[in-house]
């Protein structure tokens, strides 16, 4: 086959080949003398396929061009242990990049949680949350695994912006909240927190300890 339909067979474009060529994964084939196009052996379509497939693994073209060796080595010193043991190793990155989008998503969730939605942009609960939370080499908002919860409490008393002001500070400083918005247009607060450091009635206490009256509404992950 001639590159162009090796391409499509194989759903890349021809470039990519040229690329896989340079980086040593697939042999050139000579061009024939009497002229025309270079023609592809199914083999080669074959260790394409490789490539191909062994990229949406995730492997890296550095790994795919070990495992490719491994696969034309001629000596008996290569055997199966030895890509499973790779396999394994690319197993366990893609187990752990799981787990950071996970924290990544929880992390992005209380904050969306917390946030009103609605107000000036000077108060927006998520740039606050950032700022606090963000370290000095802008690693995740949340840095290790928690049991994040979103807490809400209905508040009675809140009369004026001021309030909210009062509330968000009392709420702010009790251990393990991570981030909180306050309406006092609609009486509601909403918490961020650890809930393995803080129960939602310590919460309402707080608010409660403040002067205004404080109820649990409910609770989301």
């Amino acid at each position: 086959m001639t590159i162009g339909k090796v391409a499509d067979v194989v759903g890349v474009g021809v470039e990519t080949i040229r690329f896989y060529e340079r980086r040593k994964l697939i042999e050139q084939p000579p061009r024939p003398r009497e002229g025309g196009y270079r023609i592809y052996s199914d083999t080669t379509v074959k260790r394409l396929h490789f490539i191909r497939r062994a990229q949406e693994l995730g492997f890296s073209l550095r790994e795919i061009a070990e495992l490719l060796a491994l696969r034309d080595a001629e000596s008996n010193q290569a055997d199966a242990s030895d890509v499973r043991q790779r396999a394994m190793a690319k197993l366990h990155d893609v187990d752990q990049k799981i787990d950071q989008l996970r924290r990544i998503r929880q992390g992005l969730a209380a904050l969306v949680d917390c946030c009103p939605g609605q107000g000036p942009l000077q108060c927006c609960s998520i740039f606050d949350a950032l700022e606090q939370n963000a370290g000095p080499t802008g690693g995740p908002i949340i840095s290790e695994e928690t049991d994040m919860q979103t807490i809400r409490l209905s508040i009675g008393g809140m009369h004026f912006g001021g309030c909210e002001e009062i509330v968000r500070h009392v709420l702010e400083q009790q251990t393990g909240v991570k981030g909180c918005s306050v309406s006092h247009e609609s009486g509601e607060a909403r918490v961020a927190v650890d809930e393995s450091r803080i129960s939602d009635e310590q919460l309402a206490e707080a608010v409660r300890g403040a002067g205004y009256s404080a109820n649990i509404m409910n609770t989301t992950e």
